[in-house]
């Protein structure tokens, strides 16, 4: 009966030695293919002074060792965003092209993003919670709800918590720095982190959104809804407040049935 509890230990330890042995393996593995990975960024083929709109036949890609590339850096497919646009200061040839090396950019740190006349970039706090858990990209589009306490001023009036629309269908420009759906950048000499979210995000608005968004931040909380970009949709949601709680919870409970009602042979929904 020993032998056989013996073997059986055996057995099961060797499983579990064999087990660890591959996940250590695996784990080398990848490390050895990540310090492997090249990135090809733009760099410049010739000197190019300062004031000159970039050409294609003034860069090149250049490939250097993704530990040694830093969000600065202009990947070599991003670079027709630039075509065009003057240079803020002289660059030799050799050198790689910053997104700090480009002027007229719109956002302030050479993101290649044009605003429009007469719209403005706007940035507003997130958190994990009021940023839709990490779920906002560039190019989204959010609604932007805010939270406030109304009224009030005197012993015998409460103030009451509201919840308003305070902008719609609103294209996001920008989540933290990063203007594009691209791969996590590491800075030299560092380590890699881990993906922590985001704090921030930059909206495209018009200027009177711009100052409304600007002071509902300051008198309230503000949270965002991810929504598709549809232009069909008609009305504004009810204002929400403690009286009006009950009666928009019945009127959003039917909305959701209306919607989600298997659709008919005419295909349409009743």
């Amino acid at each position: 009966m020993r032998t056989k509890l013996a073997l059986l230990a055996a057995v099961i330890l060797g499983f579990l030695a064999a087990i660890g042995v591959r996940s250590y393996v695996e784990q080398k593995e990848s490390e050895i293919r990540s310090k492997g990975r090249r990135v090809a960024i733009a760099s410049a083929r010739v000197d190019i002074p300062r004031g000159t709109p970039l050409r294609k036949d003034m860069i090149k890609a250049v490939e250097i060792d993704y530990e040694g590339v830093c969000r600065m850096h202009i990947p070599s497919s991003e670079i027709d965003r630039f075509i065009g646009t003057p240079l803020s200061g002289k660059v030799q040839a050799g050198e790689p092209l910053m997104r700090l090396d480009f002027v007229d950019m719109g956002t302030g740190e050479g993101s290649g993003f044009k605003i429009r006349p007469g719209w403005r970039a706007v940035t507003i706090g997130v958190n994990q919670i009021s940023g839709v858990g990490g779920l906002i990209a560039p190019n989204s589009r959010v609604d932007i709800l805010g939270t406030f306490r109304e009224g009030g001023g005197g012993p015998n009036v409460a103030a009451r918590v509201v919840t308003r629309v305070v902008a719609r269908n609103v294209e996001v420009i920008a989540v933290d720095n990063r203007t594009e759906l691209t791969l996590p950048i590491r800075t030299p000499g560092r380590a890699p982190q881990a993906d922590r979210g985001y704090s921030s995000i930059t909206l495209l608005v018009t200027p009177l959104e711009a100052s409304l968004l600007t002071f509902a931040q300051g008198a309230g909380n503000l949270s965002c809804v991810l929504r598709q970009d549809v232009q069909t949709e008609k009305g504004i949601p009810p204002v929400v407040t403690e009286p009006t709680l009950p009666e928009i919870i019945d009127a959003a409970g039917r909305e959701r049935d209306q919607k989600t009602q298997p659709a008919t042979k005419g295909g349409t929904q009743p």
